[in-house]
């Protein structure tokens, strides 16, 4: 074993490697390479066995909510107080996205008019940056027509001065030559740079389209606020939307409402409800007036922020609502911002 390994201090000694050696070395890296993969599966085989515990506890807790909720359906006292928690569970879904589709297709209506003026004011700017390169242009043009002018006046000269007294004009002209030759050298080159840039700018791709503005989005978060209003106003109009919120806020077993009649007569009203927001431009025609308040008294954090604080949202108490419909009795104000209305804050743009 020492003679076998005696190669490690041939190797510290600048001495040759044999190729049994080479094949020993290899073969310990190898081992240690196997050790470090068998270590890394060890670890990812402790991590995976951690998930599937976690996945078996959620899913016992599935399976006993779901024996518990057959319990509550095959309860006639309490079966139909169930009904109408999930049928007031799927109003609010309605409501939410009603309000996300009206979200959607504003951003993308003024997303579309922004990238137009963006678009026009991109070409606006490029014409402006063009029509001050070709007076630049202009300019250096005439600059090197004349310079080439003077060269040809010049050469003439030189032709015409033969005579043997010409000889120290001709001299004298023949000196000045080489400086007008490079100033037309001079003058072309600067014509050639500008051309250059001029197709540069012509070439330039179009400036990518930064985003909505600052006012668009708080436009658009105050559209979405007054839609959120609105939506609560005519569901409340059947007394629905504070127990809508509270649906989803709780569990299933930890609210009752009442009788099997009165039960039947919650699920007659969400019924109603549903069909009333399944008609936006039902909703949406006090929207206008709705949205103009908002802009009167809503306040922001900073220069930067796109949603308004909830305190300045709230209507006076002696405002009347201009959004209530004509089945809405004096409906409380709403204030859909602080309550978190339908899920109102995951749609609200940044």
């Amino acid at each position: 074993m020492i003679d076998r390994l005696s190669f490690l201090k041939g190797v510290a000694d600048g001495g040759a490697v044999s190729a049994d050696e080479e094949r020993l070395m290899q073969l310990f890296q190898n081992r240690a390479g196997l050790k470090k993969a068998y270590a890394d599966l060890k670890d990812e085989f402790h991590l995976l066995r951690d998930r599937l515990k976690q996945q078996e506890g959620t899913t016992i807790r599935v399976q006993e909510q779901l024996d518990a909720l057959g319990d509550l359906l095959g309860d006639p006292k309490t079966g139909y107080s169930a009904l109408v928690f999930y049928q007031l569970r799927t109003l609010w879904k309605t409501c939410h996205q009603q309000l996300s589709t009206f979200t959607t297709d504003l951003t993308r209506q003024q997303e579309a008019r922004e990238v137009a003026r963006h678009k026009a004011d991109t070409e606006i700017a490029k014409s402006a940056r063009l029509v001050d390169f070709d007076a630049r242009l202009e300019a250096a043009s005439v600059e090197a027509d004349s310079q080439r002018q003077n060269l040809a006046a010049i050469q003439n000269e030189i032709g015409r001065l033969t005579a043997f007294w010409h000889y120290f004009k001709r001299r004298r002209r023949q000196k000045s030559l080489e400086s007008l030759r490079s100033q037309v050298a001079i003058a072309d080159a600067a014509v050639g740079d500008l051309n250059a840039e001029r197709r540069a700018i012509e070439q330039e791709s179009a400036v990518e389209f930064p985003g909505l503005s600052l006012m668009a989005r708080r436009n658009i978060n105050l559209a979405i606020i007054s839609f959120a209003e609105l939506l609560c106003e005519n569901v409340d109009a059947y007394g629905l939307a504070a127990r809508a919120k509270e649906a989803v806020a709780r569990r299933v077993h930890e609210m009752n409402f009442g009788t099997r009649t009165e039960c039947e007569g919650y699920m007659q009203r969400v019924q109603q409800a549903q069909a009333v927001v399944a008609n936006p431009k039902q909703i949406t025609g006090a929207l206008k007036a709705k949205l103009e308040r908002l802009r009167t008294t809503c306040e922001y954090r900073n220069n930067a922020d796109t949603v308004p604080t909830a305190d300045s949202l709230a209507p006076p108490a002696d405002l009347p609502d201009p959004g209530k419909t004509a089945k809405a009795p004096a409906a409380a104000a709403w204030n859909v911002l602080a309550e978190d209305y339908w899920d109102l804050y995951t749609l609200l743009l940044r």
